[in-house]
């Protein structure tokens, strides 16, 4: 339901991730899956149902800015994929009014860093492998 005939935009939002809200944020995705199936007995309708696991992914548009103050918080030797499960905290807020969804126990599994002629910055786009998702949280 809509606030005063205004939905949430993407000024309305704050992720936090390591402990930070992140400023060269671009985009934010995440999602959750669990397939049904439709069980067969005697005849030809379906008699039951059932679910699989539920199975969550998303990923995170960053700033190379932000790209580059985190792989500087690691170690030498060490990139983005080695970083152990981490949560991100995504808050949409508008007024007196703030829906936070965790993704808990998240670990990037690959990045690719590139530019071309006539970019005026560069932004990554980071798969994110998630553990869980706490709505509402």
């Amino acid at each position: 339901m809509a606030i005063n005939g205004t939905e949430y935009a993407w000024e309305d939002i704050d992720i936090v991730l390591f402990g930070r809200i992140v400023v060269g944020v671009t985009e934010i995705n995440y999602k959750v899956k669990r397939d049904r199936k439709n069980i067969y007995g005697r005849g030809k309708k379906p008699v039951a149902y059932g679910r699989s696991s539920a199975e969550y992914s998303g990923s995170i548009g960053l700033l190379q800015s932000e790209l580059e103050a985190i792989q500087t918080s690691l170690p030498r030797g060490k990139n983005l994929t080695d970083i152990p499960p981490f949560d991100i905290t995504v808050s949409y807020r508008y007024e007196n009014s703030t829906v936070t969804d965790i993704l808990r126990s998240c670990s990037f599994t690959e990045y690719e860093k590139g530019m071309k002629t006539g970019d005026t910055n560069m932004e990554i786009k980071i798969p994110i492998d998630i553990g869980d998702i706490e709505y509402n949280a």
